[in-house]
């Protein structure tokens, strides 16, 4: 168990994203000038919306742990200035020392018409490279959306980013990003729309990445709707080194409620031959399935993290809470203790199986939303 100070870290950063966090004034100093800020390339992950004020995107805990700073103004849990120090408090005890993380320089170099690069791409974590090169996902329209999901109300409330970026402009950014020598990865995704076309928008960004400076297999990750067929080539050969697909939950029932546009189109056995398909081309570890822990029961979970990892994936779960502007706004996720124990269960599973960790292409200093990251590397796996 990753105890610091008696602290148990994974617990911690579980209670941190389910409970959220708030900070006070005197902490908040700084952010969004030296220290890095939310600016909302995708999703929304607080537990209530502040499109008036400035707040750190993550921070970290004594250990190197990245958590995700997810605000909730009714939370017991708040960080506090003392002694010069910024404080983790539950109530009135005193948990730990925390740090925010640094804001990256380009976040205020200036692109194209003027925008701000930080429109374009953002920093998850310490050194993930974040670009969302279309705010879109075609299953709103028609009442579809994953009930989890909050996209269109994100964008609507912040307005932080541009809902379509060029091509052009994601290589020049990421060739600022990596110039400043800050970012070890590069994660891309686009909601959701029709396969073809987005092959071909990946292809001229993957493209203008390379030229601005990275090399020709750019460590990271594309994340698009699910790749099918000859799709899975075509992404390889943009230069990516790893593919993701966002099965969501593993139980089929469950996924068909809770992800209804999602599942007419990909059924649960359309995702696992792909990604079949996937690890065959991209290699074994290269190919990442995320899922929302938390919306289904923990043997299900475990059940998909076993088969994945017997296929050679990679699993990322990323820590469910009810977001504001999602159709489950005002549910209750699972007890942190729950997270832990479970997560602790699944990083076992993947001990135990014979695949790459993949964290040349997606790592705990980049995860600031999941827990199992967190679990293997207090296993040793950095």
């Amino acid at each position: 168990m990753n105890k610091t100070n008696g602290i148990d870290m994974i617990e911690l950063k579980a209670a941190l994203l389910v409970d959220g966090v708030r900070a006070d004034a005197q902490a908040l100093r700084g952010v969004g000038t030296i220290f890095k800020e939310q600016n909302h390339g995708l999703f929304g992950w607080d537990l209530e919306d502040h499109a008036d004020v400035a707040l750190p995107d993550d921070f970290l805990l004594p250990d190197g742990t990245v958590v995700q700073f997810r605000m909730n103004s009714s939370s017991p849990l708040c960080i506090r200035v003392v002694d010069s120090a910024l404080r983790l408090f539950h109530g009135e005890r005193d948990v730990c020392e925390v740090r925010w993380i640094d804001r990256p320089g380009f976040y205020d170099q200036r692109i194209g018409d003027g925008k701000k690069m930080v429109q374009i791409g953002q920093v998850g974590g310490e050194d993930c490279l974040f670009f969302c090169y279309q705010n879109y996902c075609s299953h709103f329209a028609h009442g579809e959306q994953c009930l989890f999901c909050n996209l269109v109300s994100t964008s609507q409330t912040y307005d932080s980013v541009l809902k379509k970026k060029d091509a052009e402009l994601i290589g020049e950014v990421a060739g600022a990003a990596w110039g400043e020598g800050i970012v070890k990865h590069i994660l891309l995704t686009g909601g959701c729309f029709a396969h073809e076309r987005e092959v071909a928008v990946v292809e001229r960004i993957l493209m203008s990445v390379r030229k601005h400076g990275a090399a020709d297999r750019i460590p990271g990750t594309i994340l698009p709707s699910p790749a099918t067929g000859d799709d899975i080539e075509r992404y390889y050969d943009t230069g990516i080194q790893a593919i993701g697909y966002s099965m969501e939950i593993w139980d089929e029932a469950l996924y068909s409620a809770i992800c209804p546009g999602k599942a007419a189109n990909t059924s649960h056995a359309q995702f696992l031959v792909s990604i079949e398909r996937a690890v065959e081309v991209f290699g074994s570890g290269n190919v990442f399935a995320v899922f929302v822990m938390g919306l289904e029961p923990k043997d299900t979970f475990l059940d998909g993290v076993k088969t994945l990892i017997g296929m050679g994936a990679n699993v990322v779960p990323f820590v469910w809470s009810p977001n504001p502007g999602s159709r489950l706004a005002g549910h209750r996720a699972p007890s942190a203790a729950w997270y832990a124990d479970v997560v602790r269960e699944a990083a076992t599973l993947v001990m135990n199986g014979d695949v790459p960790s993949g964290t040349e292409n997606h790592c705990y200093r980049c995860d600031g939303n999941s827990l199992l990251h967190d679990a293997l590397r207090e296993r040793g796996v950095e």
